[in-house]
């Protein structure tokens, strides 16, 4: 009695005989390959430019984008850092034609915010939001004398030989 061999699967039969192939098999293959062919340039600039009748619709997305942005920015206009708090500096100058408050604030330059004055009975005031932190100021009356100022609490030599008032916040 004979008993019939099972079959065996010819994909079995073939894995057996799996090889690698070679470390240069894909450059080879590459390079066999004929070269992309160079098209002229009004062909390759169309090829940028949406099919025919399908123009409308990437102008019509730029069109709303814009749309939206330019009514955000109408509706919700930049603003002020949050951090900023509002400091009003004043200054006793009944005599002065000019009074500048200098400080860490403009770098120390002059001309860049002159106090308004003098009132009635003097003074010269102005209100500048400052961000929250260490300032160090003085004020430059007549463009020549500089001026702690009397009413600050903490002062430091700002080694010229005057002192400088200091807020912090």
């Amino acid at each position: 009695m004979n008993t019939p061999s099972p079959e065996k699967d010819p994909l079995e039969a073939l894995h057996g005989l799996r090889q690698p192939a070679p470390a240069d098999f894909t450059r080879r293959v590459m390079n066999a390959l004929p070269p992309e062919p160079e098209l002229p340039l009004h062909i390759s600039l169309r090829r940028l430019w949406p099919e025919r009748g399908r123009w409308f619709l990437p102008a019509f997305a730029g069109a709303a984008a814009m749309l939206l942005l330019s009514t955000l920015l109408v509706l919700h206009p930049p603003h002020e850092p949050s951090n900023r708090v509002t400091v009003h500096f004043e200054i006793h100058a009944p005599d002065a034609q000019r009074v500048e408050l200098v400080g860490t604030f403009t770098g120390w330059q002059t001309g860049q915010m002159q106090l308004t004055g003098p009132d009635a009975s003097g003074h010269w005031t102005t209100d500048v939001k400052l961000p929250s932190g260490r300032h160090e100021y003085s004020f430059l009356v007549n463009g020549q004398q500089w001026v702690t100022d009397p009413r600050a609490d903490v002062r430091r030599d700002d080694g010229f030989g005057r002192e400088n008032a200091v807020l912090e916040f």
